[in-house]
């Protein structure tokens, strides 16, 4: 599709859901209502993120001066980027409500590092004091956050959460799997756990493999041939963590606070879901983004 089409794609898919689980009233019970509908600014930031805008002046910036006749009521600046904070709810519902259709008979477990600040500069800054943490990725040590995904075997992410960076990815596993239960987990060396393996068998009936050594597999029940299908569909969260990482940009989301972090991080993962999303319903391989847009 053109990015036209693509514009309008996002635009309906947001406004269906706006007036059904969010009109205006719902958000605003006085005061007048702004004349940029909520449903066209989510639509404004979802397509500037898959655009590589991830700053808030330049998604305004973009569509001031591109789309002015398609969005004649966009106030100043400063009022668009505070309606965009104010709507991180909306826009964590909006991927909940999406991320639900896709059956999740296998579902794959993964973290990346959110960094905050520099290093160098982390000791000096009273900026996320008390949430962020110091933690280690491949030998390096970085200030900021762990982002925890799960997603399905299509790349359609379901669930997230953003943890201090000194904490244990084992942690967050049954957060993330929430009301899930039955079926296949997969997640590399630093999900295993035995005991972790057994409870949520024993508690979900869902099944947790995680990456395997040479020694390992010779102990194991499953089959060579079935060991090597799953490590190709684990290996699916790689890609979706570099395609956070490259075209949106995650791991070094600007903010100056928690809140605007969350916002703009919700707001990344939903640009991202719904293009997997309009790839599943358009029969294209789901993690084929740059494929959406001509």
């Amino acid at each position: 599709m053109n990015i036209t089409d693509y514009i309008v794609k996002v635009f309906v898919m947001t406004d269906d859901f706006c007036k059904i689980y969010y009109p205006a009233r719902k958000l605003r019970a006085r005061g007048p209502l702004p004349k940029l509908s909520d449903s066209e600014v989510i639509t404004m930031e979802l397509v500037g993120e898959y655009l590589g805008f991830h700053a808030d002046n330049a998604i305004y910036n973009y569509f001031r001066q591109h789309w002015n006749n398609w969005f004649p009521t966009l106030p100043d600046r400063s009022n668009f980027i505070r309606q965009c904070a104010h709507l991180w709810d909306v826009k964590q519902r909006f991927f909940e409500h999406i991320s639900r259709f896709q059956d999740h008979y296998v579902q794959i477990l993964d973290s990346m590092p959110v960094e905050v600040c520099k290093f160098v500069r982390a000791q000096r800054t009273d900026q996320f004091k008390g949430t962020g943490a110091y933690g280690k990725w491949f030998g390096q040590t970085f200030f900021g956050y762990r982002l925890h995904l799960k997603i399905t075997d299509a790349g359609l992410i379901r669930n997230f959460i953003l943890a201090p960076a000194n904490q244990h990815d084992i942690r967050y596993t049954e957060p993330l799997l929430a009301d899930d239960r039955g079926g296949w987990l997969l997640g590399d060396k630093g999900y295993r756990s035995k005991p972790l393996q057994q409870k949520l068998w024993h508690d979900r009936k869902m099944f947790f493999q995680t990456s395997m050594r040479r020694i390992d597999k010779k102990e194991s029940p499953l089959p060579k041939q079935t060991i090597r299908k799953l490590t190709g569909i684990r290996r699916l969260i790689e890609t979706v963590n570099g395609q956070l990482a490259e075209r949106y940009g995650i791991k070094t989301t600007v903010a100056r606070d928690l809140w605007h972090l969350m916002n703009r991080i919700i707001r990344k993962i939903l640009s991202h879901t719904i293009g997997v999303y309009i790839n599943i319903m358009r029969n294209v391989e789901p993690l084929k983004l740059r494929l959406l847009v001509n």
